[in-house]
């Protein structure tokens, strides 16, 4: 049901991950089949959206959700990440953001405007100044 994925999949391998559509499994396959199976499961599940899902899997440390060395000081309700352990990111004085550290960027945003990432990235799309970020 989408062979363009599968054929780059096949040439490239992993390679080909980070230039495939981006498009859900549900819209690509599984609306399509009909020899989809359905099996009782005693794990739990949780739809990781976007960033906020962190909330719900990690502990909070001091309010804030760290997956990066975090030295915060009077911040509170914060998810921050940095793919680069070596990397430290510091706050002060904020509230419920998202600080996400990736390679040479950096992206901060409000905890409530997380889902219009995805625009965001269709705005860096068409920035040929910026595409390389993606």
């Amino acid at each position: 049901h989408a062979p363009q994925l599968l054929q780059a999949l096949k040439e490239k391998g992993l390679a080909a991950y980070s230039r495939l559509e981006k498009i859900s499994i549900d819209y690509a396959l599984m609306e399509k089949t009909q020899r989809a199976y359905v099996l009782l499961v005693t794990f739990g599940w949780d739809d990781l959206g976007d960033w906020n899902a962190l909330e719900r899997l990690f502990p909070s440390q001091a309010n804030n959700i760290n997956l990066a060395d975090h030295v915060a000081y009077a911040s509170r309700g914060c998810i921050v990440y940095a793919s680069n352990p070596a990397e430290v990111l510091v706050t002060l004085g904020v509230e419920d953001l998202v600080i996400v550290r990736e390679g040479n960027v950096t992206l901060v945003a409000h905890k409530d405007k997380t889902q219009d990432i995805k625009h965001l990235l269709k705005h860096l799309a068409q920035d040929a100044a910026h595409q390389s970020l993606l």
